[in-house]
This record gives structure tokens, sequence and C-alpha cells, in this order.
């Protein structure tokens, strides 16, 4: 007698793991290049489990791939459970064998130089089989196609497809150079900073902080000061030397404080923090990198 064979019992978890990609990514194309895989591949295996589960997952056409209702339903039950699966297969990698490999960052060159050289210097020497491969810059760079493992970015996330996770954040405060403030009138007022020369990073379009829990916004326009940087290395160089007012991460500038190079500006200004995360193309990294990610939490 002939038994017919369950689509649980065809189905491998490397087809579900690629429905996953596919339904996340938004596309074939997209899967096979973060998958290193034909296009063709891809879209036969998917073929493949929709005749195993007698269902179209996929509605297609010549534009986009969406799910189709039953993809929706499918998705919403496969996923959470996969990731479990994930979680077990990580942690179990993680606790059995020690972390090796190339982990390739992205990354400011001053977040990393002011803030996470010394953690990332104790991750390797707890795990002396891995190595760090940092690629310093301020552009976004797209993690699939550049091969990236692991970013990290200051501020708010846009909208990217990528899994974040909460490193820590920096408080910004307002400094200038004692020989600055003393050929201008004392800055007592929040609106007297449009008469400053403003030091700004090129993504900063408004200077928001509270003060007596009001809140004041201040618009960098062209004219408002004239220089501006991508990385905030060079705001504290320029600041220091007198030439202006610039927002600054507190811990960054602690030396100069404490040194007279630079003096905080209306210190009964609350500025938001900036949120710094990682970023992943993958919600289930390698173990290597998830346990980079768990460290740089712990240590900071």
């Amino acid at each position: 007698m002939t038994h017919t064979k369950s689509p649980t019992q065809l189905t491998s978890l490397d087809v579900l793991q690629l429905f996953l990609s596919v339904a996340e990514s938004g596309g074939f194309t997209a899967t096979a290049n973060k998958l290193n895989i034909p296009v063709a591949t891809v879209s036969r295996k998917i073929a493949q489990l929709e005749r195993e589960l007698r269902v179209t997952l996929f509605v297609r056409n010549t534009r986009n791939v969406r799910l189709s209702p039953e993809g929706e339903a499918f998705y919403a039950q496969v996923a959470p459970a996969l990731s479990n699966v994930q979680d077990a297969i990580n942690q179990l990698s993680h606790d059995v064998q020690e972390l090796s490999g190339i982990i390739r960052i992205t990354a400011p060159s001053d977040l990393v130089n002011q803030h996470l050289t010394a953690v990332f210097a104790r991750f390797l020497r707890l795990n002396p089989d891995v190595s760090l491969h940092f690629h310093l810059n301020t552009d976004i760079m797209n993690l699939v196609s550049e091969h990236i493992d692991l970013a990290i970015r200051a501020g708010t996330l846009a909208d990217s497809g990528l899994y974040a996770r909460h490193l820590f954040d920096v408080q910004l405060k307002l400094f200038a150079a004692p020989e600055y403030l003393a050929a201008m009138p004392a800055i007592i007022e929040p609106a007297q900073l449009s008469d400053c020369n403003l030091l700004t990073l090129k993504a900063i379009r408004t200077l928001s902080f509270q003060r007596a829990g009001i809140t004041h916004k201040i618009p960098i326009k062209n004219h408002t000061g004239n220089i501006q940087a991508n990385e905030m290395n060079t705001l504290i160089a320029f600041c220091a030397a007198g030439a202006g007012v610039a927002l600054l991460p507190d811990v960054s500038v602690r030396s100069y404080v404490t040194q007279g190079q630079l003096v905080e500006v209306l210190p009964d200004c609350l500025f938001d923090a900036v949120p710094i995360h990682a970023l992943t193309p993958e919600k289930n990294p390698p173990a290597r990198v998830r346990r980079l990610i768990e460290f740089l939490r712990e240590q900071l």
C-alpha cells in the first residue's frame, strides 16, 4: 500500500528559512543576493514548497512579489517557530564551541575611536579566534551586497529592513572654547544661539532641547554657522580651536573640559540623547556576531 507523504515530512527547515527570507526581503532577487545563490534556485524551491503545501504563498507580477493571504497566515505561524529553533541552535553553538571567524563591521570612525575600541579589544582577548574587519565611514552601506555582518549606527533609524538592537545612548551638550565666549556677550538665553556660529553635523537640521520644561527648537540654516562636518572629531577640533559653539557628546570632550579647552554653554538645557544601535541583515546572525552584540551591550 502506498502512503502519500505529508508536507511536514517533505518540507525541510532550509526551505522554510528560504520562504521567510523571500517574505521579509520582498523578492526572489533580494533573497538570492543575500544568500549568494541563483534566483532560479530560489524560485524553484518556493514553487516546490507551494506544490507540497497545495497553496499559493506568493502573488507574483512583473514588478514585485508579495505574500498571498494564505502566505501571510503561514508566515505568522512559521516565523516565530523558526526563530525559536534558530535561537536554540545559536545558543547551543555558543555554549559548546569556541567562537571563530571574521566579523565584518561598518561604523562611523569617531564612534569607534571614542567609545568602542577598548571594548572590541577586550572581546578579542576573550575570543582570540575571532577577527574583526572594520569599514569605518559615515556612509550607509548595503549590508547584504557588501557582505557586512554588523553595522553600528547613531541616531534615529530608517526603516531599512535590518534587525536592530539598542546598545547605549550618547548624551549631547553645548560647548565652546573660552576665547570664543570671551569675544561675545554672555549666553544666558537659548535665543542667543541664533547669534552664534554653530558648528554642526551635516545630518542635524534642528537644535531641539528642553529648558525648565519648555521645548525649544532652533533651525539650522545656511547662515547659522560656517562649518559643517560629517563626523564628530572634526567638530570637536574646530570647537576647541575657538571656531564656534557645537553640540558634542559629553563623554567625548570631558578631557577638553578638564583641561579648560572647552566650556559648557547653557548647562541648564537638556538635549535629547542619541541612541546607538547594532544592526544585522539577519534576525538570527552567526554565534560570533550575536555574542559580540551581547558583549557590547554588557560593557556599555
